[in-house]
């Protein structure tokens, strides 16, 4: 069996004098403090015994629970033989201890000739206040034990959290970029035979593309500005594909410090080109702030015919809104007339900051 070393104890003693001084174990010591001081103020006579009361109770609170923790810890390892030695052990330095709190009240009531000591004044008395010595010792070293596994657990779970958001948000990128990349090539491609000099501007452009999607693995969320770009490169690449493509853009200035996921607003776009009417009308992306509320709006020509079976652009942007936003985010598609109306909606933008992806 091993037993801790000197290290080892002096920082123990630290976390446990730390430990057993939080506020909310305080209380209930003082009040324990107070119901022995009266009982050693009524059996003494004097002033000084009641003083003996807090001395004791603040005794116990840091050093009852230290050779518990020490010897006897949540999970021991070993034999059965073993852990029966450890309990023995803290029992009986948790003894001394007792009985050097004992033997420091008796030599300080011979000094100032307290008449009675009523924790030793009887046998049945002594007995009790031993047993409760190393019964509460126990229990509060349990007690600080549980409490630093349950604080070590909740920190685990809030990193595994953060650790399974950012996975998602990985997998998320991964069938998005891919997606993406294959469809501005499909538009890039169209144009090589018939403009090869345009085609080559588009690739330029796609290059450019690409490379902020890429920056963007550093946060989950950039500013609205950079968005917009992304937005505007990608439909100067459809236009390539689509000539009769008409895109217009209305950006409330106020709206401008909104933070969004990247890549938002391209599968809104690629839908409203995909299902759209797009040579009856312009795709129109509205952004407003309301109130503290940040609503995006995508409204393409062409009525609503419901969700397309093996569709993913859409379901894409409704994720990356949950990843976003969580409850506070929302996407919703539908009729408009006889157009059809993508809109996110993202509550509290403007005064809370989602917090950002750590490296």
């Amino acid at each position: 069996m091993q037993l801790p070393d000197v290290t080892d104890l002096s920082s123990l003693v630290r976390d446990t004098v730390r430990e057993a001084t939080r506020s909310w174990r305080l209380p209930a010591t003082l009040v324990l403090g107070v119901s022995l001081g009266l009982l050693e103020l009524r059996a003494t006579g004097r002033t000084a015994g009641f003083a003996f009361g807090p001395v004791a109770a603040l005794y116990t609170l840091l050093l009852a629970p230290l050779p518990w923790r020490a010897l006897v810890p949540l999970e021991a390892d070993g034999q059965r033989g073993e852990k029966l030695v450890r309990w023995c052990i803290a029992a009986a330095v948790g003894t001394g201890l007792f009985y050097a709190l004992i033997g420091a009240y008796r030599a300080f009531a011979a000094v100032t000739d307290m008449r009675s000591i009523y924790t030793l004044g009887h046998a049945r008395e002594s007995l009790t206040a031993w047993l409760l010595f190393l019964i509460g010792g126990w229990g509060l070293a349990r007690d600080i034990q549980l409490e630093q596994r349950l604080d070590l657990t909740l920190g685990s779970h809030q990193r595994i959290s953060a650790e399974l958001a950012a996975a998602r948000l990985d997998a998320l990128r991964a069938d998005l970029d891919p997606h993406f990349l294959f469809n501005a090539l499909n538009a890039i491609a169209s144009q090589c035979a018939s403009d090869p000099a345009a085609a080559e501007d588009n690739i330029v452009r796609l290059a450019t593309l690409l490379r902020a999607v890429l920056d963007t693995r550093r946060s989950p969320l950039h500013t609205l500005d950079e968005e917009l770009a992304l937005a505007h490169d990608y439909v100067g690449i459809l236009t390539a594909r689509y000539p009769v493509l008409r895109v217009t853009f209305d950006v409330a200035p106020e709206a401008a410090r909104a933070l969004v996921p990247p890549l938002l607003l391209q599968p809104l776009l690629e839908n409203a080109v995909r299902h759209g009417r797009i040579e009856h009308g312009a795709i129109r992306v509205e952004i407003r702030r309301e109130g503290d509320d940040l609503a995006l709006r995508v409204r393409s020509p062409g009525a609503f015919r419901g969700p397309r079976e093996g569709g993913m652009g859409l379901d894409l942007v409704r994720r990356r809104v949950e990843l976003a936003w969580g409850a506070a985010g929302r996407f919703e598609i539908g009729p408009d007339g006889d157009a059809t109306l993508g809109c996110v909606t993202a509550r509290n933008a403007f005064t809370e900051r989602p917090p950002e992806e750590t490296a």
